[in-house]
């Protein structure tokens, strides 16, 4: 998997991660802006082994195994209403018995996607599992929360800064939920806010927000740390021209199938958050399946090493086509 999105993005980039907990029981809350690419790039780089809160909805009888496998458990939300939200007690229950086996979770605080950089309110659900976990535990369970800050949520070959915040002592906050469980919850959900905004270069909603993420994150900044891009003013950068598309015409010569299958889907896809992470799934399989039947068919007809030759023309053409 880091293979495979190191291949998609042009640049990873990983800050904070000597924040990371080891051997201790731990929530991890991301932001949520880019459907489940945000879960892959965390899980990927995180140096610790993940469970996965997922949308109850997408378990179904053929998926729920492969879920499973997965470490994905299912959670449901508001939207699924009001009388299932009873059922999370006993995911709740699960993800607790993880934590006594010092095991990590991770659960999107937001509640549910959205395309803009700066974080939304929280659900109570991040709070209320760390708070009624401590609760039974005997030892410290810890919040990390971590940002990931895109250079741009739908295009392949850009950018991506995964920040590791400072880790969260629910500890600090279990008293205060003992005396009022109402008031606990709001503090430690607003400690858990505070925590995810200070992981993101743009971290609350202003007026001028997106104009300040097209400034600030162009490819001439790609380089620059977390801090130094904090540190940028908007009104001191002028915009970059916009690059080059005429390269990827020899990608879509060479691997016509996979592209216009990633194209067909995202046609009738209207919510953008997700068309990065189709075209990153699609593309997992598409390419080399497409790459396999090409072999296949010169090795049949011209021999192995047109064959080979075929699909190192292939992969490193789709490569040079997405370069900067």
């Amino acid at each position: 998997m880091k293979l495979a999105l190191r291949s998609y993005f042009h640049k990873i980039k990983i800050e904070g991660d000597e924040n990371v907990p080891k051997n201790t029981p731990l929530i991890v809350t991301p932001n949520h802006q880019n459907a489940f690419l945000d879960a892959l790039l965390v899980g990927a780089f995180i140096p610790i082994h993940l469970h996965y809160l997922t949308r109850q909805d997408v378990f179904t009888s053929w998926s729920r195994p492969l879920l499973r496998l997965m470490n994905m458990i299912p959670i449901y939300r508001i939207r699924d209403g009001y009388s299932k939200l009873s059922l999370n007690e006993s995911i709740f229950e699960s993800c607790r018995d993880l934590f006594h086996k010092n095991g990590s979770v991770l659960i999107f605080a937001e509640g549910n996607h959205g395309p803009h950089h700066y974080l939304r309110p929280l659900t109570k659900g991040a709070a209320r599992l760390a708070l009624q976990s401590q609760k039974e535990l005997d030892k410290g369970l810890m919040v990390l929360p971590v940002g990931l800050n895109y250079f741009d949520h739908q295009a392949s070959k850009s950018t991506v800064l995964i920040n590791f915040g400072q880790p969260i002592a629910v500890s600090d906050y279990l008293q205060r939920y003992e005396d009022n469980q109402a008031k606990g919850l709001i503090t430690m959900r607003d400690a858990i806010s505070e925590g995810m905004k200070s992981t993101l270069v743009i971290p609350e909603e202003t007026i001028d927000h997106e104009t300040r993420a097209k400034v600030i994150f162009q490819q001439k900044h790609e380089n620059f740390t977390f801090q130094e891009l904090k540190r940028i003013d908007p009104a001191s950068v002028s915009h970059e021209k916009p690059v080059n598309e005429r390269k990827h015409l020899l990608a879509w010569i060479l691997n016509p199938v996979p592209l216009l299958l990633i194209r067909y889907v995202l046609r009738g896809i209207a919510d953008g958050v997700f068309h990065s992470s189709l075209k990153f799934g699609i593309g997992l399989f598409a390419f080399p399946i497409w790459w396999l039947l090409v072999f296949f068919v010169f090795f049949f007809t011209v021999g192995i090493k047109i064959a080979i030759l075929a699909v190192i023309v292939m992969v490193f053409g789709l490569y040079y086509s997405y370069q900067r």
